[in-house]
């Protein structure tokens, strides 16, 4: 029997493989973000987005079924368990988005979103796509620091009131060796 739509519309993607597959390392949401955390120089946040079938109601009383999506933030992550326990929830993960604060400012990096594409492609190109978003991450939070986080001499060197607002490092300042200071 031929059928009128493609092969991969029989793909029922229901499990967390793709993401234990893609994180091999890591045996929960959690874990992978605590790595996240410790291995960025910029200290990186993770998100999580999830789909779950909500049924409300009985089979006896307005009986309704539907797909939630919920992002579930840093500090929530160990409340899924692992991809197992999600498995068995019936939680599947359907995107994670990265981004960092820069402490001392008002603002952080851009939340990049890494949507999975699990019919067009491996599990290793998604956690490739994952590292290149860190490092998108991590650059932006670079350039947020030396922007920002300049030391009075720095500040001098630049004539700038650090009162009024913050100082880029100066890459020459004999004071900080241009690296500038936490604020």
């Amino acid at each position: 029997m031929t059928k009128d739509y493609p092969p991969e519309y029989d793909i029922d993607q229901n499990d967390n493989k793709y993401f234990a597959e893609a994180f091999p390392d890591a045996n929960s949401p959690a874990e992978l973000y605590r790595q996240v955390y410790k291995y960025t120089d910029c200290g990186a946040y993770m998100c999580m987005t999830i789909e779950y079938l909500e049924v409300t109601g009985t089979c006896f009383d307005d009986y309704h079924e539907q797909m939630v999506r919920k992002t579930i933030s840093a500090d929530d992550l160990h409340e899924l368990g692992t991809w197992k326990a999600m498995d068995e929830q019936g939680q599947l993960a359907v995107s994670f988005t990265v981004g960092s604060i820069v402490e001392g400012v008002d603002y952080g990096t851009d939340d990049i979103e890494i949507e999975a594409k699990q019919l067009d492609e491996t599990p290793s190109e998604y956690r490739s796509r994952f590292h290149v978003a860190l490092k998108e991450v991590e650059k932006q939070a670079e350039s947020i620091w030396q922007d920002t986080h300049g030391c009075e001499t720095c500040a001098k060197n630049f004539k700038i009131d650090l009162d009024k607002e913050h100082s880029p490092i100066w890459t020459m300042c004999p004071a900080c060796q241009g690296n500038g200071t936490s604020i």
